[in-house]
């Protein structure tokens, strides 16, 4: 049955307490009178952010929350909102409004072209970055580098790790294989298994601005044993979709 709905926007939140009411009021003013949805998903918060969500359900229409009874991780987030989503177009971004959502309306236009997934990059021309540490930007850019090599379908695009990207109905989410394939661990970047399952798909990049985060501290760099964590995520992917190198 048909929702209604034409544009799902996916968050995952980890204590966001201090972000999130920005958030969706910012997502409600670019979404305009285009029907929405926000769905949250929140893993396991401690600092208020499930109250908060609560407090506020029942006078945003738009919103849904899926809280998780335990921490599952970035990745498992971002597929358990993608999966519950009833949108034609879903988008995945974050909350802490390092992702601006005043660029919502373009992504929509963008889609609506006949582009089965719009990733924002910050490393297309017209990108840009807010100002950041030596060691961070480094950080990224091996980031990109050894998903490159790791996850070769993904060489075409300049930021297959970006955390904001739209996709449409066409593109195949395999939900099941990445539930079982992870189990109980965490993974992060959810763009990557969705480029290596859709390499007949037509993806475009965008620019945008990647904003400095103005509450809050960031969540996957205060992770123990990142790189290792990461080189096992990728290492992952590389196994599950090697079949689908051209």
């Amino acid at each position: 049955m048909d929702s209604g709905i034409i544009v799902s926007i996916v968050t995952a939140t980890l204590n966001e307490r201090g972000n999130v009411l920005e958030y969706i009021d910012r997502v409600r003013k670019a979404q305009g009178k285009i029907p929405y949805e926000i769905v949250v998903v929140d893993d396991n918060s401690t600092d208020g952010t499930i109250e908060l969500l609560e407090r506020i359900e029942y006078d945003e229409p738009a919103l849904r929350k899926i809280v998780n009874d335990h921490r599952e991780g970035l990745l498992k987030s971002n597929l358990k909102g993608l999966k519950a989503s009833k949108g034609r177009i879903k988008i995945v971004m974050d909350a802490d409004l390092q992702h601006p959502p005043e660029v919502l309306g373009n992504i929509v236009k963008n889609m609506e072209r006949g582009t089965d997934c719009t990733v924002m990059s910050r490393f297309v021309n017209g990108g840009t970055l807010s100002k950041r540490d030596a060691y961070r930007t480094s950080a990224t850019s091996l980031a990109i580098g050894l998903c490159h090599v790791f996850v070769p379908q993904t060489r075409s695009l300049k930021d297959p790790i970006s955390g904001f990207f739209a996709i449409g109905d066409r593109v195949n989410v395999p939900y099941e294989r990445l539930f079982t394939c992870f189990g109980d661990r965490r993974g992060y970047k959810v763009l990557v298994p969705i480029i290596a399952n859709n390499t007949d798909k037509k993806f475009a990049e965008m620019p945008y601005y990647f904003n400095n985060r103005i509450w809050g501290e960031s969540k996957i760099g205060k992770e123990n044993l990142l790189i290792p964590r990461y080189l096992t995520e990728l290492s992952r992917y590389h196994s599950l979709f090697k079949e689908s190198v051209s």
